[in-house]
């Protein structure tokens, strides 16, 4: 046998679901930074409104991953992945048309929901494949991905546009979808078994039904939450969400607030060091978390966002903007990951498609609504004032996940306590 230290991580799978998902953030990244921008040159449209040709992405996203663990459970998760990189491909390519400005809305929420429905089922497919025993590490650099893609998209996007065109950068991310539907074409999905208590679930719903209609009555079926979350995941996934609320304000005032302080040379290295910091520190946190459990790397991590995000709140020296960079990447990258590890782990098996949508379903809820919300009161705070008030939230955000997690760590004991009885 095997032993749990030498399970094998880099299978050929889990190489090609990795290339899946970086090829999908190389794309979603790409584009996002640079379709407001887009809207305002081609279509002459306020800035207001182009903004939100950008976010509507988000909401198409969310209704994606609501539905796409349901689907995926009946339709298989191989299918649903490579249906939903075929639409990346269709829709990455109809911005090469010149669609019109609301058309360009439709195009941006359609878009949206493909990207949701692979990005939901990729995760579930490669969380899947990781080991038990190794699912810190494994999730940790699965999530490299998404840095390393939210590092090279964002520099295409605004390389190409501002050197070729945004006609080239259509054609290059038209190209990247179609190399992640060949990528998820190779990939080989185990099969997924059916849990006896779910088919004598399952058995129970028909002989109802068929008591109901032999009665000659009808039932009108109640949606059910469990249908479309996973439950048992909603506390952590809710704590994750509450960080990414407060580094939504990064992505929506980091570029305005160096401009206001002077460092805007600066700014363009800031996603630079955070990359490097997350990329540095990720195998370290994976395999602690492993090893030691979630709180040490969870804790240090929100620690270290508090910290960074106190700092940027302060900065007038490039230095100390770049420190604050490493800090906010390390927390933020360290929180992503462990705390999908953690949800995956605490979902029962039949239900891990269900635990990553919820997972995700919530943090783009977060990084959604925080613009929206913090663009009110940014006016009268002003952006340092903005990032101290994240600072302050990330600190009950910490405190809530110490909540979740001494609960967490109550329940454990009491299941090993009636396993030994």
């Amino acid at each position: 046998m095997v032993s749990a230290a030498r399970e094998k991580l880099w299978t050929k799978d889990f190489t090609f679901g990795t290339a899946v998902n970086f090829l999908l953030m190389v794309n979603y990244y790409g584009l996002m930074v640079v379709v407001a921008d887009y809207a305002m040159k081609t279509y002459d449209a306020p800035a207001a409104t182009a903004g939100l040709a950008a976010s509507i992405f988000i909401i198409g996203a969310l209704i994606a991953r609501l539905v796409s663990g349901r689907i995926m459970d009946r339709v298989g998760r191989k299918r649903l992945l490579v249906i939903g990189a075929l639409f990346e491909v269709v829709f990455s390519a109809l911005y090469l048309v010149g669609v019109g400005f609301w058309l360009l809305f439709a195009l941006r929420l359609l878009h949206g929901i493909a990207y949701g429905m692979c990005s939901t089922t990729i995760g579930t497919i490669v969380t899947a494949l990781v080991p038990d025993s190794r699912k810190g590490e494994g999730v940790g650099y699965y999530m490299l991905s998404v840095t390393l893609g939210a590092a090279i998209g964002p520099f295409l996007g605004m390389f190409l546009t501002q050197n070729a065109g945004f006609h080239v950068l259509f054609i290059v991310t038209a190209v990247v979808a179609g190399l992640c539907l060949l990528a998820a074409a190779q990939l080989r999905v185990p099969e997924v078994p059916v849990p006896r208590a779910e088919v004598d679930e399952k058995a129970n719903e028909i002989a109802e039904a068929e008591r109901t209609e032999q009665a000659g009555g009808f039932r009108v079926p109640r949606p059910r939450v469990a249908n479309y979350l996973e439950t048992s995941v909603v506390p952590i996934s809710a704590v994750c969400a509450l960080l990414f609320f407060c580094y939504s304000s990064l992505l929506a005032f980091l570029t305005p607030f160096a401009a206001e302080s002077g460092l805007e040379t600066t700014a363009s290295f800031f996603f630079v060091v955070y990359a490097i910091a997350t990329f540095v520190t990720r195998p370290f946190t994976g395999k602690l978390f492993d090893r030691k459990g979630d709180r040490v790397v969870m804790i240090p991590a929100f620690i270290a966002f508090i910290v960074g995000m106190g700092l940027l709140a302060t900065v007038y020296r490039p230095a100390a903007m770049l420190i604050a960079a490493a800090l906010l990447g390390f927390g933020v990258g360290t929180v992503q990951a462990s705390g999908l590890a953690l949800a995956v782990r605490i979902a029962p098996d039949d239900r891990l498609s269900l635990a990553n949508s919820t997972f995700y379903i919530l943090l783009d809820i977060g990084v959604g609504v925080g613009p929206l919300a913090l663009g009110i009161v940014q006016p009268l705070w002003g952006y340092r004032g903005l990032f101290e008030a994240m600072s302050f939230v990330a600190i009950v955000a910490l405190a809530a996940y110490l909540f979740v997690s001494r609960k967490r760590g109550k329940m454990r004991r009491e299941l090993e306590a009636a396993e030994k009885q």
